[in-house]
């Protein structure tokens, strides 16, 4: 569901394993491994640009690493919102700032699974909402 470069290519949902177009679904992505790269190879290419923005992205998702592992929060945080700037469909970096941000809906009892869809709606609304102003 995210590629090698953390991109999300399919958005979250709920498995339904009582459904049985769902479960069959999962059963070849698992146990097929020509599945997923075929799945991967029909996906476009990245263009040399964005396969630059790409990478420009991975190296500030990584400083922000190194910088939050240094105590340094809030410039892991500037170097995570500049990288999702660049590739906003990079689920890793959303993930990444979630759990700092909100480490209650990661941490304690569980992942939140629908809170990180209803915050990715929210993004994606938000940035609509920008970009037809």
């Amino acid at each position: 569901m995210i590629d090698e470069a953390g991109r999300l290519v399919k958005s979250p949902f709920n498995i339904n394993v009582a459904d049985q177009k769902t479960l069959a679904m999962l059963e070849k992505w698992l146990l097929d491994p020509d599945y997923n790269a075929k799945l991967l190879r029909d996906m476009k290419p990245l263009d040399a640009l964005n396969a630059q923005t790409t990478t420009e992205a991975a190296a500030r998702f990584q400083l922000g690493l190194v910088l939050l592992e240094g105590g340094k929060k809030e410039e892991a945080m500037a170097e995570w919102r500049k990288a999702l700037a660049l590739d906003p469909q990079n689920w890793i970096i959303h993930k990444q700032i979630w759990a700092v941000e909100h480490p209650n809906k990661f941490y304690d009892g569980g992942v939140d699974y629908s809170w990180q869809k209803a915050q990715l709606e929210a993004e994606k609304n938000k940035l609509y909402e920008q970009t037809s102003d």
